[in-house]
């Protein structure tokens, strides 16, 4: 994963209150961030946790205080996007309140393998 030198976006978005960064003692431990916002819904995006941070809850309570703030703004519904190849993740979001709606795919249309000539 590359690292971005430039923090400037970021403490903007985190001022912005669009981003979100879990503390732990002091130590960032896990973020999300708003994303898609809509009149009546909101979209958590962005969620991590650093691998050595990871199975200590910080991720779940990060979404789930960030999906309170979301609701407690009057929207009326939170989405996310998940994987469903992680079932770390989806267990985690169906725990705190989140449920499956529907699929996705995502299709890359590429140049056609055949030419014709008239």
């Amino acid at each position: 994963m590359d690292i971005p030198q430039d923090a400037e976006p970021y403490l903007d978005r985190i001022a912005q209150q669009k981003m979100f960064v879990l503390e732990d003692e002091g130590k960032p431990v896990s973020m999300a961030g708003i994303t898609r916002e809509m009149q009546t819904l909101c979209g958590v995006a962005h969620v991590y946790t650093p691998p050595y941070f990871r199975g200590k809850g910080y991720a779940t309570s990060c979404v789930a205080k960030l999906s309170k703030i979301i609701l407690d703004r009057g929207y009326s519904k939170c989405v996310l996007y998940t994987d469903l190849a992680n079932p770390t993740s989806n267990s985690i979001y169906q725990k705190i309140g989140y449920r499956p709606i529907c699929d996705s795919v995502a299709l890359k249309f590429t140049e056609p393998q055949c030419k014709f000539n008239l």
